[in-house]
């Protein structure tokens, strides 16, 4: 049943989502060829740099390529509201009459949502992530010699440096995917619990209530690290001297708070479900 519930939700967000692919892949298409029209444009092979003209067409090149970047990254920003957008309809409006139908357990309904969001925000940060590869490779193209010369420097650079620090790019990697289950669970029980304790204004409730809990959030895993690696750290090691700054162990705490709050918003999804769900 949770195959089906997946694939439901995965269809579901496909009518939504490819729109936004498709716009990410034009906007990869006119990136591309933006950089090569500011590479000619700046070198002045298409438009000497004494014409009238110049100032205007490397304004338009430099204008364009920001903001091409700047729909990228509302790309992604729509791609993120749309998935809870869809949680929002499926659990909270009339459409969740037929959701607490299904012969599901509250923790395989939030499951299967949460599979399928997971696989759309890949999708989606892979689509980004070639759009801005292909942008990339226009640069490359039209940057010249000396601009390919710098850029194999730099990721020889970055490369030397994830090889001295394997641990290191680890936790980062692993802080990432942990931060980013939590922020999922977060929002979605904030909806959830936003949406249950009144009767009218769900939508605007939910959205106050996600609000509230991202300060909440934030304040926790701001000041908790800080204390667990500075406070803590001298507690439970019996140092006096003060405490130095680890990035591993910063990561480690950071790590370990969005495991424990991802844990506790998806208790709260499950126990909010629990009241609506047929079986239960």
């Amino acid at each position: 049943m949770l195959v089906k519930l997946f694939r439901h939700d995965f269809r579901a967000h496909s009518r939504m989502q490819i729109p936004v692919l498709i716009a990410i892949a034009a906007a990869a298409v006119l990136g591309f060829f933006n950089m090569l029209f500011l590479a000619g444009t700046g070198s002045g092979q298409l438009i000497s740099e004494e014409s009238d003209g110049y100032v205007l067409m490397l304004g338009a090149a430099i204008s364009g390529t920001f903001l091409i970047f700047l729909a990228l990254g509302i790309a992604m920003a729509v791609m993120s509201v749309l998935i809870f957008v869809r949680f929002y309809r499926s659990m909270v409006t009339d459409e969740a009459y037929l959701t607490f139908t299904l012969p599901v357990t509250a923790g395989q309904l939030i499951g299967a949502k949460f599979l399928a969001s997971a696989v759309w925000f890949l999708i989606g940060s892979a689509a980004l992530a070639i759009a801005g590869g292909l942008i990339y490779t226009g640069a490359i193209l039209a940057g010249g010699g000396d601009f390919r010369e710098a850029m194999v420097d730099l990721w020889q650079e970055v490369f030397e440096l994830l090889a001295e620090n394997p641990l290191t790019a680890f936790l980062l990697i692993l802080c990432a995917v942990a931060a980013a289950v939590r922020w999922y669970f977060q929002i979605t029980g904030a909806i959830l619990f936003g949406a249950s304790v009144v009767r009218k204004n769900k939508a605007l409730a939910a959205v106050g209530m996600i609000f509230a809990v991202n300060f909440l959030v934030n304040l926790i895993t701001s000041i908790f690290p800080t204390l667990g690696i500075f406070g803590f750290g001298v507690l439970f090691t019996g140092m006096v001297e003060f405490y130095d700054f680890n990035l591993n162990t910063w990561l480690l705490v950071q790590t370990g708070i969005s495991v424990i709050l991802a844990a506790v918003f998806w208790w709260l999804s499950v126990r909010i479900a629990k009241k609506s769900v047929n079986i239960e």
